[in-house]
């Protein structure tokens, strides 16, 4: 099954800045759309949006490019401090880039580690809703390869 609309649009609300829309949307969603194909879309849009960040002209950032990009997401307020742990968000990203292996996580803890990493990624991108939904859309194709 491909990634649906109602899916994308979970995923577009939050990165949106729209909490209660997110919410609402995310509610709807049965159990295995959100544990298998939101997750995947949400998987493949972290992979597009820190390539975006971190691969310029072919050119793989500096460890200490991620190091303090997940040094700022932490900085941003105390929930992001208290749920982004330094090793886990390093490592994925670094392991994304080729540059290391992912340390060892939960399911649940990666996940939770990419929507915030995917939301201050996005952030920074400063997208109009034209390009957030571009953005969207190469993700869900990603998405789509992934489960396939």
């Amino acid at each position: 099954m491909p990634i649906t609309d109602e899916q994308v649009a979970v995923l577009r609300a939050q990165l949106a800045g729209n909490r209660e829309e997110h919410l609402r949307l995310m509610e709807r969603l049965d159990s295995n759309e959100a544990n298998v194909y939101y997750t995947a879309l949400v998987a493949a849009a972290f992979i597009e949006a820190a390539e975006r960040r971190f691969v310029k002209d072919g050119k793989v950032a500096d460890d200490s490019e991620v190091i303090d990009f997940v040094a700022q997401v932490r900085e941003t307020d105390d929930e992001s401090s208290r749920l982004i742990k330094p090793q886990i968000a390093e490592s994925m990203i670094l392991d994304l880039l080729g540059k290391g292996a992912m340390v060892d996580a939960d399911p649940d803890t990666r996940f939770g580690h990419q929507t915030v990493l995917l939301a201050a990624l996005v952030g920074e991108e400063r997208f109009t809703s034209t390009e957030l939904d571009a953005f969207l859309n190469h993700a869900r194709s990603l998405a789509d390869e992934l489960l396939g």
